[in-house]
């Protein structure tokens, strides 16, 4: 009888162990991937480029895809994609998220054909709940310096210089081969002339209006590219901040974003600061 206890006892204590499950997975807040593709020559991407982007597992680039979403028109400045990408706290457990540390892969496509991205476009899936900003080039970079090699290619050709891929590395991104204060990759992103000093972007002109309440400014602008206006109180470590403007003299100011269409454009901007200093953006 003692032994017969003994194992009915050994059963009663052993039980309530089997019946603890694994905890499941938790769905947590997703990472947000988001910025800005140009084409091969630095215009940002919109609508009528039938451009979009997917996420896949980088272990297989071809496999299902965990986030898709057009590339177009976002509304916000400097920004013309967003992909969200599923996380659970372990496992996954639902089929369209993975766990944080997960190797991943934006795939491009462009009127239905796979695109080659600069930088390429893989990343660890960061922690829960992150924002994080990477842009793009459509076309490839052989030496990483931000420019694509068809963009480097086409404006070396055309001052006459060396294109070859050996011209091409020689082709910094940080140096100014114009002098004219932009760098080679300000001018690739800005869609101005590298070789050329009287093509950059700049304020053409500035003044005030004859009540002194506003200051009018010209820029020049790009087909493709958006522009707005930016102010700093001072040039010592300067806060560059976005402005409200309009353009209209007498127009309701708003912080607005401008379409480049290859003309001088002319805003207003309130002036009444005792200090204030313009500056144009692009993307």
């Amino acid at each position: 009888m003692k032994v017969i206890n003994f194992a009915c006892s050994l059963a009663c204590l052993a039980a309530p162990f089997a019946a603890v499950a694994a905890k499941p997975a938790v769905p947590q807040a997703p990472v947000v991937t988001y910025g800005l593709v140009r084409d091969e020559y630095g215009s940002p991407l919109t609508k009528a480029s039938k451009a979009a982007l997917s996420l896949v597992a980088d272990s297989d680039r071809s496999g299902r895809e965990y986030s898709r979403c057009a590339v177009g028109d976002s509304g916000i400045p400097g920004m013309n994609y967003r992909l969200s990408l599923e996380i659970d706290s372990r496992g996954p457990s639902r089929e369209n998220a993975v766990v944080s540390g997960t190797d991943m892969f934006i795939k491009a496509t462009v009127g239905g054909a796979d695109e080659t991205l600069a930088p390429e476009a893989v990343f660890a899936a960061p922690v829960q709940g992150t924002r994080q900003r990477l842009d793009f080039a459509i076309g490839s970079d052989a030496d990483e310096d931000g420019m694509p090699d068809d963009w480097e290619e086409w404006v070396l050709d055309v001052a006459g210089l060396d294109s070859s891929p050996a011209g091409i590395a020689a082709f910094l991104p940080g140096a100014d081969a114009d002098g004219d204060g932009m760098s080679n990759l300000q001018e690739f992103l800005a869609g101005t002339d590298p070789f050329l000093s009287t093509d950059l972007l700049k304020i053409e002109s500035l003044r005030l209006t004859e009540d002194g309440q506003r200051a009018e400014i010209s820029f020049y602008t790009m087909p493709g590219r958006q522009y707005r206006l930016l102010m700093a109180e001072s040039l010592r470590d300067p806060l560059w901040t976005p402005v409200a403007t309009t353009r209209k003299a007498d127009g309701e100011m708003v912080y607005e974003t401008y379409e480049g269409n290859g003309h001088l454009v002319t805003v207003y901007a309130d002036a009444r600061l005792s200090a204030m200093f313009f500056r144009v953006s692009c993307n």
